[in-house]
C-alpha cells in the first residue's frame, strides 16, 4: 500500500501552515486521494507535485517573489539616500581636518 499524508504531514514537509494546504486543496493545486472518508494525498502526487515544484514557481508564489522585489528595491533606495548624506557629511569632516 502506498503513503498517505495528512493536510498536517504536507504543512510539516513543506513548511507552511496547515491553512495554505487547506487554500491548495480547495483551488485544486493539490488533490486528496479518492476513495478515503478522511482527506489524505497519495505519495506518488505529492513526489510529483515537488518535482514541478522544482522547476516551476507557482503562480502564488511568483506574485509573493514579486512583492518581496517591490519592497527590497524601495528599502535599497532608501540606503542610497541614506549612504549619500553620510559621504556627503563625511566629506565636509575631512576637508575640515585636512585644511587645518
Amino acid at each position: 500500500m502506498t503513503k498517505l499524508f495528512t493536510q498536517q504531514d504536507l504543512a510539516s514537509r513543506w513548511q507552511v501552515d496547515i491553512s495554505t494546504i487547506t487554500n491548495w486543496r480547495k483551488e485544486g493545486i493539490i488533490t486528496p486521494a479518492k476513495g478515503i472518508p478522511a482527506i489524505r494525498f497519495t505519495e506518488q502526487h505529492i513526489l510529483e507535485l515537488e518535482g514541478v515544484k522544482l522547476e516551476k514557481v507557482s503562480p502564488l508564489m511568483y506574485r509573493k517573489l514579486e512583492r518581496e522585489l517591490e519592497t527590497i528595491k524601495e528599502e535599497n533606495s532608501k540606503l542610497k539616500v541614506i549612504l549619500t548624506n553620510i559621504l556627503a557629511e563625511s566629506s565636509k569632516v575631512v576637508s575640515l581636518v585636512t585644511e587645518k
